[in-house]
């Protein structure tokens, strides 16, 4: 994601935020100035603000190292000012490791909760609960954990929310899918979360609490992305790679003039291209943002495919359903799959043609619904 920030890697699953992030340092001043604390009340709050999102971190490892438990790769986590996210290969299929998922993230919280209460309680011997609401006691250590105690029930609470992208969304779709499947139970949890927005977004905006709103607004949209998603992977689910091949393409050889291959993009004939050693053994592709760099740099169009390709194999079997073509394509970074059978390139099949295909599929599909 362009818009965001690496700032560390643990366990191999880097760590970003968003540039929104930035705005956090004005809401920290401004609650500040809206509570009226000293400076040093300011700073103690602004290292409260900093341990929440190292608590949303660890929350968000909980869901990324349980999905690896289950084969499932995180592509990173990313912070903005209402949250996190890691941001998974792919959901399980299997409804029950997407609800062990799911609740990996609140259960952090919860031990966290634990231990720090048993720090308080035991070692501190103080209330595990702070004294007061008052910001200003967040400059006394032991009320500052307890304002930490409280902050991970309270992340417990609010992210099993039954709305998408909250942990509940997931929850909800994971059981209803044990009695419906999970297309039909996305449907549901879809339907579940908009309202549920859109209580927040009204609720916000009438008691004047513009974060709630903002929040309530961020779960009707991401409700909606993840319904077109689930339509989308039905459609795939649904097609053979074989039946939907593209049988018409052009195999390019290592050898060969790369200058071809930008004048076949160009033309609009084809876009991506299947690259082959010259015994006909696939050995890459070359894409077409490649091809684009090279059609601008017209003193580098003498020189051979072979300078140009990405090294990846990907292939799929004509069999396949397109939705795991699908995952092939975006686990490599690769725009075009070719298709086998007995060992054979058929076909290919690349963005553009998905694309198509789930626009053609996407109308009949909403149809029957009603």
């Amino acid at each position: 994601m362009k818009s965001s920030l690496k700032i560390g890697t643990f366990f191999e699953i880097p760590v970003k935020v968003h540039w929104s992030f930035g705005f956090l340092v004005l809401f920290v001043f401004y609650i500040g100035f809206l509570n009226k604390l000293t400076w040093n009340e300011t700073g103690a709050f602004a290292l409260y603000v900093l341990v929440l999102f190292v608590c949303v971190i660890l929350h968000e490892y909980g869901h990324a190292l349980t999905a690896r438990r289950f084969g499932v790769e995180t592509k990173d986590i990313i912070l903005s000012p209402i949250g996190g996210i890691a941001r998974l290969e792919n959901i399980p299929e299997e409804p029950s490791k997407e609800l062990l998922i799911a609740l990996a993230g609140p259960a952090v919280n919860v031990v966290l909760a634990i231990i720090l209460s048993l720090i308080s309680a035991f070692i501190l011997g103080h209330s595990v609960l702070p004294s007061s609401s008052e910001l200003s006691l967040l400059v006394i250590p032991r009320e500052f954990l307890s304002f930490v105690i409280v902050m991970n029930i309270a992340l417990f609470i609010f992210n099993l929310v039954p709305a998408f992208p909250m942990d509940g969304g997931r929850v909800l779709r994971s059981v209803l899918a044990m009695k419906w499947g999970r297309y039909k139970a996305t449907q549901i949890a879809h339907w579940i979360g908009k309202s549920i927005a859109i209580i927040f977004i009204l609720f916000g905006i009438y008691y004047g609490y513009l974060m709630l709103s903002l929040i309530g607004l961020f779960i009707y949209i991401s409700a909606g992305s993840e319904s077109r998603n689930m339509m989308m992977n039905q459609i795939l689910r649904e097609l053979k790679s074989g039946d939907l091949m593209r049988t018409h393409f052009t195999l390019l050889k290592l050898s060969d003039p790369v200058n071809e291959a930008v004048q076949s993009m160009v033309s609009g004939k084809e876009k991506h291209f299947l690259v082959t050693n010259d015994r006909g053994d696939i050995q890459g592709f070359l894409p077409e943002d490649v091809l684009i760099h090279i059609h601008q740099e017209n003193n580098l169009t003498d020189r051979n495919v072979n300078d140009y390709y990405n090294q990846k194999v990907v292939t799929a079997a004509a069999q396949s359903s397109l939705y795991e073509a699908w995952l092939l394509m975006l686990k490599n970074g690769a725009p075009i799959v070719a298709i086998l059978e007995e060992d054979q390139v058929v076909g290919v099949i690349d963005k553009k043609l998905i694309h198509q295909t789930i626009q053609m599929h996407r109308q009949k599909m909403v149809r029957s619904w009603f």
